[in-house]
C-alpha cells in the first residue's frame, strides 16, 4: 500500500508540472530541429575488394616449374598487407594532396600541427574494415557525393598501387641480383673454357672417352701385333733359306713397331708422350669438363629465370580484385535528424522529470535551510 502511495505521489508531481515538461519538450524539439537543419549532409561512398595472390607475380607460378597450384585470391598475408597500407599515413597524405583537403576542411597549411589535424579530420570520414567474408570494405564520407565517390576510388587505387609497388620493388631487387650473378657466372664460364682449351692443347686431349677407348684399342692391338712380329722374325732368322734382305726388312719393321709402342706408352722416354701424357691430363680435363658443363647449365638456367622474372615484372598486375565499385551516393549517410531530435527531446524530458522527482523527495526543512544559507 505504501509503494502504491509513493507511485501516486510521483505521478502527481509530474502531472502538476506537465505544462513545464511539455513546454521544455517543445523548446528542445525546436532548438534541436534548428541545430540539425544547420548541420551539413554527409554522403558515404563504399567500395568492396579482395586481395589478389602474389602467385600472379611469381615467374615459377606463371610459366610453370612449381609443384603447387596457382592461387588467384590472396591469403591472410596479402589481406594484412592491404589493411596495413590502407591505414598508413601515406595513403591519407596522398588523398589530402590529390583533393586539396586543407582548403576543403578549412585548415591552413603551415599552421601549428596542420598535417596531423588534417589526417585526424580525414580519419573521421575515412573507414577501412575487414568484412566477415574476408573482403575489404573502404568508405569515405563527404558533403559532396561526387567527391566522396572520387575519394573512395582514389583511395582504393592508391592502396592497390602501393601494394603492387612493394612486390615490384622486391622483384626489381631480384632482377638486379640475377643480373649480377649472371655476369659473374659468365666470367667464370669463360675462365673455365680458356683453362680447358689450354689443358687440351697441352695434353692433346679433345675427347676423353673417345681417346681413352682409342688408346686402349690401339695399344692392345699393337701389343698383339708386336708379339706376333717378334716370333715371326725369330723364326725366319733361324732359317738359312730366308734371304738376309728379307730378314733385315722384317727387323726394321719390328723396330718401327717397337718405337711406335714406346711412343704410345712412354717407355724409355724422358718427355711425356702418348698414353702417359694422356693419363696425366685426363683427370684434369675431365674435372674441368664436368665443372664447365655444370656451370654452363646453371648459367643457362639463370638466364631463363631472369627472362621469366623480367616478363613477370613487366606484366600488368593489380593487387586487388574489385567486387563493388564506388558509386555516387544519392542518399545522405548522416546526420539522422529525426533520431537526433527525438533523442534530445527524450533526454531532456527524462532528466528534467528525474530532477523534479529528486527535488520533491528532499525534506522541505533541508530546502528551507539551503535557501536561508544562500541568502
Amino acid at each position: 500500500m505504501e509503494e502504491k502511495d509513493n507511485l501516486i505521489s510521483l505521478a502527481s508531481i509530474l502531472y502538476r508540472n506537465r505544462k513545464r515538461i511539455i513546454l521544455l519538450g517543445v523548446v528542445t524539439f525546436v532548438v534541436a530541429a534548428v541545430i540539425t537543419l544547420l548541420m551539413p549532409n554527409y554522403y558515404k561512398s563504399t567500395t568492396l575488394f579482395y586481395p589478389t595472390s602474389e602467385d600472379l607475380m611469381k615467374p615459377e607460378k606463371i610459366f610453370g616449374g612449381s609443384t603447387t597450384d596457382l592461387r588467384f585470391y590472396g591469403t591472410d598475408l596479402e589481406m594484412d598487407r592491404l589493411l596495413a597500407i590502407a591505414e598508413s599515413p601515406q595513403v591519407l597524405d596522398r588523398l589530402i594532396d590529390k583533393f586539396d583537403l586543407a582548403e576543403r576542411y578549412g585548415i591552413k597549411e603551415g599552421s601549428r600541427q596542420w598535417k596531423s589535424r588534417l589526417r585526424n579530420r580525414l580519419l573521421k570520414h575515412y573507414e577501412v574494415r575487414k568484412t566477415r567474408f574476408d573482403g575489404i570494405e573502404l568508405s569515405v564520407e563527404d558533403t559532396d557525393p561526387e567527391i566522396a565517390a572520387a575519394m573512395t576510388t582514389a583511395a582504393r587505387e592508391i592502396i592497390s598501387g602501393m601494394a603492387s609497388s612493394v612486390i615490384r620493388t622486391a622483384q626489381g631487387r631480384m632482377i638486379n641480383a640475377l643480373e649480377e650473378n649472371i655476369r659473374e657466372k659468365e666470367i667464370l664460364v669463360n675462365d673455365i673454357r680458356d683453362s680447358l682449351r689450354t689443358l687440351r692443347e697441352r695434353y692433346g686431349i679433345f675427347n676423353v672417352e673417345s681417346q681413352a677407348e682409342q688408346f686402349s684399342g690401339l695399344i692392345t692391338k699393337l701389343e698383339t701385333d708386336l708379339q706376333k712380329e717378334r716370333v715371326r722374325v725369330e723364326t725366319l732368322a733361324s732359317n738359312p733359306r730366308i734371304p738376309r734382305d728379307t730378314i733385315a726388312y722384317l727387323e726394321a719393321n719390328l723396330l718401327g713397331m717397337e718405337q711406335q709402342y714406346r711412343f704410345l706408352t712412354g717407355e724409355g722416354e724422358t718427355e711425356l708422350t702418348g698414353l702417359q701424357r694422356f693419363n696425366q691430363g685426363m683427370g684434369l680435363v675431365s674435372m674441368l669438363e664436368n665443372r664447365f658443363f655444370r656451370e654452363n647449365n646453371q648459367l643457362g638456367f639463370d638466364r631463363i629465370r631472369l627472362k621469366n622474372t623480367r616478363a613477370a615484372y613487366e606484366a600488368p598486375y593489380d593487387a586487388v580484385f574489385v567486387i563493388q565499385e564506388a558509386v555516387v551516393p544519392d542518399e545522405k549517410s548522416r546526420p539522422k535528424r529525426s533520431l537526433i531530435v527525438l533523442g534530445a527531446v527524450f533526454g531532456v524530458v527524462v532528466f528534467y522529470s528525474l530532477g523534479l522527482l529528486l527535488l520533491h523527495s528532499i525534506d522541505p526543512a533541508i530546502i528551507d535551510r539551503i535557501r536561508k544559507e544562500s541568502l
